[in-house]
């Protein structure tokens, strides 16, 4: 008899492993000067406001002046970091072959995502893969982030999933801790390759 989890529900995050999020490269982008480049993405993607954007307490119009000041940019510079950022939330093709794969093993899958509102319905409505997904929960429609427990408990009981039949990819270990402190598996994603793997061994 096997000791194996019985895993029926794979739930992935968003960015960093179906899409791609990479705030060094999305500065690079915009800014030549390595100093502004770090400064930005301190006073910016790694300032607790942006957490903030994803719980959806604090809104973009009302963060880009903040953004802006912090920074020592121009508004219009902000917007424009900001604009890049969404274009360049583009599909991971190895995540996607591993999300077509598990479908059809009839897997039921499920999106969990620190995201605003808006940009989750940018990338709805810029990419086709949402069908294979049967429910997501997003942090800006909800006022509660990752890794707070109740987002993975809204999660459970919107959809009536069973914790311990449910595994959760995501690129940040700290999503992950808080995964597993509320019965879910957890599988640190760094590339499809070794993700599938880790699953394989879960089946």
């Amino acid at each position: 008899m096997s000791d194996k989890p019985s895993i029926q529900h794979v739930i992935f995050d968003l960015g960093g492993v179906v899409v791609d999020w990479n705030p060094d490269a999305i500065v690079r982008v915009v800014f030549n000067d390595p100093e502004l480049q770090d400064r930005v993405k301190q006073t910016i993607f790694q300032h607790p406001d942006w957490l903030e954007m994803d719980r959806g307490t604090l809104m973009e119009a009302e963060a880009i002046p903040e953004f802006a000041r912090r920074a020592g940019i121009a508004r219009e510079l902000v917007v424009e970091l900001l604009r890049t950022a969404d274009r360049m939330l583009l599909p991971k093709p190895d995540t996607l072959d591993l999300i077509r794969e598990l479908h059809g093993k009839n897997l039921s899958l499920y999106c969990l995502s620190n995201i605003p509102s808006d940009r989750f319905a940018y990338l709805k409505r810029r990419y086709d893969f949402w069908d294979v997904f049967e429910g997501a929960v997003i942090s800006g429609d909800l006022g509660m982030v990752k890794p707070d427990k109740e987002i993975y408990e809204y999660l459970f009981r919107t959809y009536e999933l069973e914790p311990s039949a449910c595994v959760f990819l995501d690129d940040a270990p700290i999503n992950i801790e808080g995964a597993r402190a509320v019965g879910m598996h957890g599988i640190v994603f760094t590339d499809a390759a070794s993700c599938r793997s880790a699953l394989m061994d879960l089946f």
